[in-house]
């Protein structure tokens, strides 16, 4: 988490690429940003006539952050794209002493923001069609292992995607490229007065956005655990399931982390266990999958 007083320098030097109405109007220009909705086979073309009267200011807005950026990357320490992430805190505080309160810009709106910019400058890219293809059948290469275990919310199934096994020569399964390309890490634990309290990451280890996360936790004994609020970007609980819409990827071929928090209720066991279970929409490969990890 940034400090005090990184924040303090970030928002000093905001002044010298960004006016106070510029930064107020940042916010405004990010009512009702969102992703493409491939799942509809909207087109680039059509997707970016929603945006295209804020092509000035999504313009300006990258060149500040991108400028700040490298002014600052010798003045904090981590990588490039941990001070971008904290250059864009740093507007978003700015826009809160101003007296904004809504459309704040965070890292998945300037994710979508660069996106806008480029294919604004690149018509040719419009013409790529970006579709939604869930998966519909199993590979020929691959077999799908469910394993039932009955929850609170019912029979849930568990998919698991391992590699055919081949006959001559046995080389190592290889099944990376068939789950998320992500890692989940657990920040804190803390049991308070009613709850449990439990802050974790999930890092894009990809080259495209992480979509359409659902998340299931269970406990040491594989009950499943009803998860009772959340908070982070584009994150949402709905009948103790965590949803999360979208979750970018770096910009510069570096891990983009978000952070998240969920609680749970006190008589939850979590204390000695905890697992994540991950269904996700995985369009670049047309897949839907699901990958454990344990803690």
């Amino acid at each position: 988490m940034a400090s005090t007083s990184e924040i303090s320098l970030v928002i000093k030097n905001i002044k010298r690429v960004l006016t106070d109405e510029e930064i107020k109007e940042i916010a405004s220009s990010c009512k009702g940003l969102r992703s493409i909705n491939t799942r509809e086979e909207e087109t680039r073309e059509k997707y970016v006539a929603n945006y295209k009267k804020f092509y000035g200011i999504y313009k300006r807005t990258i060149k500040a952050v991108e400028e700040l950026t490298d002014d600052l990357k010798n003045s904090f320490p981590g990588t490039k794209t941990q001070v971008r992430e904290l250059v864009i805190l740093g507007i978003r505080t700015k826009q809160q002493d101003l007296g904004v309160t809504r459309y704040l810009l965070n890292p998945v709106k300037y994710s979508f923001i660069k996106t806008i910019v480029n294919w604004i400058n690149n018509p040719s890219a419009l013409k790529t069609k970006s579709t939604y293809r869930p998966r519909t059948k199993v590979e020929k290469d691959t077999e799908i292992k469910k394993k039932d275990a009955n929850h609170e919310s019912g029979s849930q199934s568990e998919i698991k995607i391992v590699s055919k096994p081949k006959i001559i020569p046995k080389p190592k399964q290889k099944i990376i490229a068939e789950k998320p390309e992500m890692n989940v890490v657990i920040i804190d634990k803390k049991a308070l007065k009613d709850t449990w309290k439990i802050s974790f990451n999930i890092e894009n280890n990809s080259s495209y956005p992480l979509q359409n996360l659902e998340i299931r936790i269970y406990d040491e004994k594989d009950d499943s655990i009803h998860v009772s609020s959340v908070s982070g970007d584009l994150i949402e609980v709905a009948n103790g399931i965590i949803y999360i819409r979208f979750i970018p990827a770096s910009m510069t071929g570096e891990f983009y982390t978000a952070k998240f928090v969920f609680t749970v209720s006190e008589v939850e066991n979590i204390q000695d266990g905890l697992t994540f279970s991950i269904k996700q929409d995985y369009p670049a490969k047309t897949k839907i999958v699901t990958i454990i990890f344990d803690f």
